[in-house]
């Protein structure tokens, strides 16, 4: 009996030691900082933007700006630019009102993400996939991840 219990021990010791927690990485933009979607990896961090990536054709740019363009005014110049406006929807997520706008230009759809902040400056996410992807659902989104974790 008591090698039964000490064989318990044992294994309960060894499973306790190996899980482990596994803590997300962050990345900070101005005052602020957000969880790194599963996958992404900074590339590059200046002033008031961060890139992240996963590879050439998944990128996500996050800007903190003072302020934003009229809606219109950028479909406008980035239809000019040769982007191809294809929606947009606006939602709460996680207390912030979301205006997103979507885009399409050579096999790559973006998806622009923009919302006012607690101090009156604002986000704004761009997510670039493949034009042959769906972008994911709530937690499938790696925008959604950012969205809840920002402060």
């Amino acid at each position: 009996m008591r090698n039964k219990s000490i064989l318990m021990i044992l294994a309960l010791l060894i499973l306790a030691c190996s899980i482990t927690a596994v803590a997300a990485e962050s990345a900070s933009v101005g005052d602020y900082t957000f969880e790194i979607p599963e996958g992404y990896a900074v590339n590059e961090t200046a002033g008031n933007q961060c890139v992240l990536t996963q590879d050439d054709n998944h990128v996500i740019v996050v800007i903190i700006a003072d302020s934003i363009s009229n809606s219109d005014d950028v479909i406008k110049n980035l239809e000019a630019k040769g982007y191809k406006f294809i929606g947009e929807n606006t939602y709460n997520a996680d207390g912030y009102d979301v205006h997103q706008q979507n885009y399409e230009m050579n096999d790559l759809t973006v998806y622009s993400y923009n919302f006012e902040l607690n101090d009156g400056k604002y986000c704004i996410i761009t997510y670039t996939i493949p034009s042959s992807e769906q972008v994911g659902e709530n937690e499938d989104n790696p925008i959604t991840g950012i969205l809840n974790s920002i402060e």
